[in-house]
């Protein structure tokens, strides 16, 4: 009897976590904007990437949502960059989650781009600089098992302090990050980077049967019968990054459940999807 009935508990588990748990309702992201074309970045075929000239030349070209990634510092603020290291983009070396806040913004964030000198911005900054309807995505960059840093947490807080739940999704590679986040605070949107490395690793996208995310945002070439079948069976809708081709960014227009673009090249975004914002 004992054993039926712990039988009768894993298949309950597995039904509830292959198939019941429901996505939230993310209407409320499209309330000002039919559809979402992201700034990838901000607009890095322009401008220096992840930095405020770059999220302002993306709204400026007519992008209404904005993509960027956020780290934790040593003194824990966040911050926007990328990289866990600091050597492709800045003049610092090192990770970034070993440096201070006061460090990190003495470096120069566009050390690449001739004569320009841009901060490392706090995502607080980003916030303030940019118009009131934006829709964010801040991906959560933290691979690991564990969660030294606590990024997705203090970015939970942030939300809230900052009355930011309703135009703010919170993505990952790592569906531990989402959990972590799901179980903090289940109304706040979470996605999953959809991408097929090895089966082994943290980033492969069997984590939605962890991670339960209200959105899928898959790599343009992973765009395959897996996320389809799972965005139809559960309604989740998909935003697909990172598209740099005209051609691509209207075949994945036509499909009714890509509610979102993501692009490094705002400019070419927005002329070539400029009628899905009407």
């Amino acid at each position: 009897m004992i054993i039926i009935l712990l039988i009768v508990l894993v298949v309950a588990i597995l039904l509830y976590h292959f198939f019941i748990w429901k996505p939230l309702d993310t209407s409320v992201l499209y309330k000002n904007h039919p559809y979402l074309l992201f700034g990838h970045r901000g607009s890095p075929k322009h401008e220096p990437e992840n930095t405020i000239p770059s999220f302002q030349r993306a709204i400026a070209d007519g992008c209404n949502a904005i993509e960027l990634d956020v780290h934790r510092t040593r003194d824990g603020h966040l911050i926007v960059f990328h990289d866990d290291t600091l050597e492709r983009t800045s003049n610092g070396t090192g990770r970034v989650a070993e440096h201070t806040l006061t460090e990190l913004q003495a470096l120069n964030a566009a050390s690449h781009w001739e004569d320009r000198n841009e901060h490392i911005p706090t995502l607080k900054a980003v916030i303030q600089a940019l118009p009131d309807t934006t829709v964010f995505n801040f991906e959560i960059k933290n691979f690991s098992f564990f969660s030294e840093q606590r990024t997705e947490l203090e970015l939970v807080r942030f939300i809230r302090e900052n009355k930011l739940r309703d135009r703010v999704i919170l993505s990952s590679f790592n569906p531990l990050n989402i959990w972590r986040v799901k179980m903090s605070d289940p109304k706040i949107f979470t996605a999953l980077l959809w991408y097929n490395p090895s089966i082994l690793s943290l980033r492969h996208p069997m984590g939605v049967h962890l991670s339960h995310p209200d959105l899928f945002h898959p790599f343009e070439e992973n765009v395959n019968w897996g996320v389809k079948f799972w965005s139809r069976v559960k309604n989740i809708p998909m935003h697909v990054w990172v598209v740099n081709e005209a051609e691509k960014m209207r075949e994945f227009g036509k499909n009714s459940m890509i509610k979102g673009i993501m692009s490094d090249d705002s400019q070419l975004l927005v002329a070539t999807m400029q009628d899905k914002l009407t």
